[in-house]
Protein backbone atom coordinates (compact mmCIF):
# COMPACT_ATOMS: atom_id res chain seq x y z
CA UNK A 1 0.00 0.00 0.00
CA UNK A 2 1.35 3.42 -0.91
CA UNK A 3 1.59 5.88 1.97
CA UNK A 4 -0.11 9.25 1.53
CA UNK A 5 2.04 12.33 1.23
CA UNK A 6 3.04 14.12 4.46
CA UNK A 7 0.39 16.74 4.13
CA UNK A 8 -2.34 14.08 3.73
CA UNK A 9 -1.22 11.74 6.51
CA UNK A 10 -3.57 13.25 9.07
CA UNK A 11 -6.49 12.88 6.69
CA UNK A 12 -5.69 9.21 6.12
CA UNK A 13 -4.62 8.38 9.68
CA UNK A 14 -7.97 6.93 10.73
CA UNK A 15 -8.42 4.90 7.53
CA UNK A 16 -4.87 3.62 7.85
CA UNK A 17 -5.52 2.38 11.40
CA UNK A 18 -8.75 0.69 10.28
CA UNK A 19 -6.87 -0.99 7.44
CA UNK A 20 -4.17 -2.20 9.82
CA UNK A 21 -6.78 -3.62 12.21
CA UNK A 22 -8.75 -5.33 9.44
CA UNK A 23 -5.67 -6.91 7.81
CA UNK A 24 -5.65 -10.13 9.89
CA UNK A 25 -9.41 -10.47 9.49
CA UNK A 26 -9.15 -10.04 5.74
CA UNK A 27 -6.34 -12.59 5.56
CA UNK A 28 -8.38 -15.11 7.56
CA UNK A 29 -11.39 -14.56 5.30
CA UNK A 30 -9.28 -15.09 2.17
CA UNK A 31 -7.80 -18.30 3.59
CA UNK A 32 -11.26 -19.60 4.49
CA UNK A 33 -12.55 -18.69 1.05
CA UNK A 34 -9.64 -20.47 -0.60
CA UNK A 35 -10.34 -23.59 1.45
CA UNK A 36 -14.00 -23.59 0.41
CA UNK A 37 -13.30 -23.22 -3.30
CA UNK A 38 -12.97 -26.47 -5.23
CA UNK A 39 -9.28 -27.20 -5.57
CA UNK A 40 -8.05 -27.73 -9.11
CA UNK A 41 -5.82 -30.50 -7.77
CA UNK A 42 -8.96 -32.42 -6.89
CA UNK A 43 -10.57 -31.92 -10.29
CA UNK A 44 -9.50 -35.33 -11.62
CA UNK A 45 -11.42 -38.38 -10.49
CA UNK A 46 -10.42 -42.03 -10.73
CA UNK A 47 -13.34 -42.51 -13.12
CA UNK A 48 -11.94 -39.81 -15.42
CA UNK A 49 -8.44 -41.30 -15.24
CA UNK A 50 -9.96 -44.68 -16.12
CA UNK A 51 -11.81 -43.13 -19.06
CA UNK A 52 -8.55 -41.54 -20.25
CA UNK A 53 -6.86 -44.97 -20.19
CA UNK A 54 -9.82 -46.62 -21.93
CA UNK A 55 -9.91 -43.97 -24.65
CA UNK A 56 -6.17 -44.04 -25.29
CA UNK A 57 -6.28 -47.83 -25.58
CA UNK A 58 -9.28 -47.68 -27.92
CA UNK A 59 -8.00 -44.84 -30.09
CA UNK A 60 -4.31 -45.62 -30.48
CA UNK A 61 -4.86 -48.18 -33.27
CA UNK A 62 -6.45 -45.49 -35.44
CA UNK A 63 -4.68 -42.36 -34.11
CA UNK A 64 -1.23 -43.81 -33.48
CA UNK A 65 0.93 -43.97 -30.35
CA UNK A 66 0.06 -41.51 -27.63
CA UNK A 67 2.75 -39.49 -25.88
CA UNK A 68 1.71 -37.05 -23.19
CA UNK A 69 1.73 -33.56 -24.54
CA UNK A 70 -1.00 -30.91 -24.50
CA UNK A 71 -0.81 -30.54 -28.27
CA UNK A 72 -1.15 -34.28 -28.80
CA UNK A 73 -4.16 -34.42 -26.45
CA UNK A 74 -5.75 -31.56 -28.39
CA UNK A 75 -4.93 -33.23 -31.72
CA UNK A 76 -6.44 -36.53 -30.58
CA UNK A 77 -9.62 -34.76 -29.50
CA UNK A 78 -9.96 -32.97 -32.85
CA UNK A 79 -9.19 -36.06 -34.92
CA UNK A 80 -11.56 -38.21 -32.87
CA UNK A 81 -14.31 -35.56 -33.15
CA UNK A 82 -14.06 -35.80 -36.95
CA UNK A 83 -14.31 -39.59 -36.83
CA UNK A 84 -16.11 -41.50 -34.07
CA UNK A 85 -16.34 -38.82 -31.33
CA UNK A 86 -15.55 -41.37 -28.63
CA UNK A 87 -13.98 -38.75 -26.39
CA UNK A 88 -17.11 -36.60 -26.53
CA UNK A 89 -19.30 -39.66 -25.97
CA UNK A 90 -17.29 -40.35 -22.80
CA UNK A 91 -18.37 -36.93 -21.53
CA UNK A 92 -15.31 -34.83 -22.27
CA UNK A 93 -15.18 -31.43 -23.91
CA UNK A 94 -11.96 -30.37 -25.61
CA UNK A 95 -10.92 -28.49 -22.47
CA UNK A 96 -11.91 -31.17 -19.96
CA UNK A 97 -10.13 -33.82 -22.08
CA UNK A 98 -6.90 -31.82 -22.06
CA UNK A 99 -7.15 -31.29 -18.30
CA UNK A 100 -7.98 -34.95 -17.58
CA UNK A 101 -5.17 -36.25 -19.80
CA UNK A 102 -2.70 -33.77 -18.31
CA UNK A 103 -3.61 -34.54 -14.71
CA UNK A 104 -3.65 -38.29 -15.37
CA UNK A 105 -0.21 -38.32 -16.94
CA UNK A 106 1.29 -35.94 -14.38
CA UNK A 107 -0.03 -38.29 -11.68
CA UNK A 108 1.46 -41.26 -13.53
CA UNK A 109 4.83 -39.51 -13.81
CA UNK A 110 4.70 -38.69 -10.09
CA UNK A 111 4.18 -42.39 -9.34
CA UNK A 112 7.52 -43.33 -10.90
CA UNK A 113 9.83 -44.25 -8.02
CA UNK A 114 12.65 -41.79 -7.39
CA UNK A 115 15.17 -44.60 -7.90
CA UNK A 116 13.95 -44.99 -11.50
CA UNK A 117 14.19 -41.24 -12.06
CA UNK A 118 17.73 -41.26 -10.70
CA UNK A 119 18.64 -44.22 -12.94
CA UNK A 120 17.23 -42.40 -15.97
CA UNK A 121 19.25 -39.34 -15.10
CA UNK A 122 22.42 -41.40 -14.75
CA UNK A 123 21.73 -43.09 -18.09
CA UNK A 124 21.23 -39.72 -19.79
CA UNK A 125 24.40 -38.34 -18.25
CA UNK A 126 26.47 -41.37 -19.24
CA UNK A 127 25.07 -41.41 -22.77
CA UNK A 128 26.93 -38.18 -23.43
CA UNK A 129 30.14 -40.24 -23.61
CA UNK A 130 28.73 -42.03 -26.66
CA UNK A 131 28.47 -38.86 -28.71
CA UNK A 132 32.05 -38.95 -29.93
CA UNK A 133 31.11 -37.53 -33.33
CA UNK A 134 29.84 -34.29 -31.72
CA UNK A 135 31.96 -31.26 -31.02
CA UNK A 136 32.17 -29.91 -27.48
CA UNK A 137 29.75 -27.13 -28.43
CA UNK A 138 27.27 -29.66 -29.82
CA UNK A 139 27.65 -31.83 -26.72
CA UNK A 140 26.93 -28.79 -24.56
CA UNK A 141 23.77 -28.13 -26.58
CA UNK A 142 22.62 -31.74 -26.21
CA UNK A 143 23.46 -31.66 -22.51
CA UNK A 144 21.36 -28.48 -22.16
CA UNK A 145 18.44 -30.12 -23.99
CA UNK A 146 18.66 -33.14 -21.66
CA UNK A 147 18.75 -30.84 -18.65
CA UNK A 148 15.74 -28.87 -19.90
CA UNK A 149 13.72 -32.04 -20.47
CA UNK A 150 14.77 -33.50 -17.14
CA UNK A 151 13.73 -30.33 -15.33
CA UNK A 152 10.43 -30.37 -17.23
CA UNK A 153 9.86 -33.95 -16.09
CA UNK A 154 10.69 -33.00 -12.51
CA UNK A 155 8.14 -30.18 -12.77
CA UNK A 156 5.51 -32.59 -14.07
CA UNK A 157 6.30 -34.97 -11.20
CA UNK A 158 5.83 -32.18 -8.68
CA UNK A 159 2.53 -31.11 -10.26
CA UNK A 160 1.40 -34.73 -10.37
CA UNK A 161 1.86 -35.29 -6.65
CA UNK A 162 -1.72 -34.07 -6.15
CA UNK A 163 -3.04 -36.81 -8.45
CA UNK A 164 -1.10 -39.92 -7.38
CA UNK A 165 -3.87 -41.39 -5.23
CA UNK A 166 -6.40 -40.83 -7.99
CA UNK A 167 -4.20 -42.30 -10.74
CA UNK A 168 -2.70 -45.19 -8.72
CA UNK A 169 -5.59 -47.64 -9.44
CA UNK A 170 -5.26 -47.14 -13.21
CA UNK A 171 -1.44 -46.80 -13.31
CA UNK A 172 -0.72 -50.48 -14.15
CA UNK A 173 -3.09 -50.27 -17.11
CA UNK A 174 -1.62 -46.97 -18.32
CA UNK A 175 1.89 -48.39 -18.02
CA UNK A 176 0.83 -51.46 -20.02
CA UNK A 177 -0.63 -49.19 -22.72
CA UNK A 178 2.60 -47.19 -22.84
CA UNK A 179 4.68 -50.39 -23.01
CA UNK A 180 2.58 -51.72 -25.87
CA UNK A 181 3.11 -48.52 -27.81
CA UNK A 182 6.89 -48.83 -27.42
CA UNK A 183 6.98 -52.37 -28.83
Amino acid sequence: MRLPSRRNRNTYGIAKEQHRASGPLLAAALCLGAMLLPASAQALTTLEATKVADLIAALQPSLGPFAYDEEIARDWYERDAEDRAMIQAAGFTAESWEVAVGETFRGLIALVPQSEVDALRAKLDSSMDGFTQLSEVEKAEVRQEYETEFLRMQGLRAEGADFVDIVRPVAPRLNAIIQSMEE
